[in-house]
């Protein structure tokens, strides 16, 4: 039997799936985040070797007994120097398993369309857009590292946003809204000043947990704060510039399908308008994604072994990549 292993490495989970040649759920668990720019190569491997330990646990196999894997990896080929370093790093650390590794944008997008040209935006703790073009080319928009003001219209960048709307009204260069009451009051902050202790001092400026502040940003434009679904308007003017890149760089059909993935999507009410507004011209039908990153590092893996995907198989992944053993 056939079996295809599905690892997505993201800037705050790295989840696994594995499922027979059939699509049918196998095995599946979830760890940590696994972006080796940020979180540092040993760290990854660690997840991937308890996360695939996990899988042959539950599964009661062999590592030997996956047929192929792909590993998506958040960062990886953005460094070019880098690519055969963690290629060989994970090859020796996993020498009985046959392993395709690849970035996190491309079983985004395998899942999203199903292989078809098309473009996908990313916009989970990161940001980044890949399209497959009518000439079999991927080209690339967007991702490049926060610590220089990358990730535009990510969770990331939406939690920093947060935090300089709060400043900016903490010394009076916009005007209080319910924001400023909120963050006080849900980080116990007995002044404005502290949030530098609780974000530097405390969170040691991590990616992940400024990241989450974007909850807040949602929950605070579900509560009618003006400046919070700003922070949400201004994301999808970031992301619309990530998917006219990625058009620019390509050669794609008219129309060009979009679609997308990543927690920033589920405030979709509060990005939808501006998003649809900002592509008017770029002629772009949005569709939601057809599978998950995780089932399309499925599709990935069997076809990098050299087998198709059949009709079966996608219609048993629509089922399993919801599914936890």
């Amino acid at each position: 039997m056939r079996r295809y292993l599905s690892v997505d490495c993201g800037g705050t989970k790295t989840a696994f799936l594995l499922c027979r040649e059939t699509g049918e759920l196998e095995a599946a668990c979830t760890l940590g985040p696994g972006n080796y720019m940020v979180n540092g190569i040993d760290h990854v491997l660690s997840v991937l070797k308890d996360g695939i330990l996990q899988i042959c646990c539950q599964a009661a196999i062999a590592q030997s007994e996956i047929t192929h894997s792909f590993i998506a990896i958040a960062g990886f080929k953005d460094i070019p120097a880098d690519v055969p370093v963690l290629t060989r790093l994970v090859r020796e650390t996993f020498p009985r398993m046959s392993i395709t590794l690849g970035n996190d944008t491309e079983n985004a997008l395998a899942g999203s369309l199903l292989g078809k040209q098309g473009i996908h935006v990313i916009a989970g703790t990161g940001s980044i857009g890949l399209g497959f073009d009518k000439d079999s080319y991927y080209v690339r928009s967007g991702g490049w590292h926060h610590l220089f003001g990358g990730d535009e219209g990510s969770g990331y960048w939406i939690g920093c946003q947060l935090i300089r709307h709060f400043t900016m009204q903490a010394d009076g260069r916009e005007e209080k809204t319910m924001m400023f009451d909120y963050i006080l009051e849900k980080y116990g902050l007995a002044c404005p000043e502290e949030i530098l202790r609780l974000v530097i001092n405390e969170w040691k400026g991590e990616r992940d947990k400024i990241a989450s502040m974007s909850k807040d940003a949602y929950e605070l434009a579900e509560q009618g704060d003006s400046a919070a679904a700003g922070i949400f308007k201004s994301a999808a003017r970031e992301l619309a510039k990530i998917v006219k890149g990625v058009y620019r760089n390509g050669n794609f059909d008219i129309p060009v399908y979009v679609s997308y993935s990543g927690g920033v999507f589920k405030a979709m009410k509060y990005i939808k308008e501006t998003l649809e507004e900002e592509l008017r011209d770029v002629s772009c039908v949005f569709t939601e994604p057809c599978l998950l990153p995780s089932a399309g590092g499925i599709i990935l893996a069997c076809r990098a072994a050299g087998n198709e995907v059949s009709e079966q198989m996608i219609e048993n992944l629509r089922t399993a990549q919801h599914m936890r053993v």
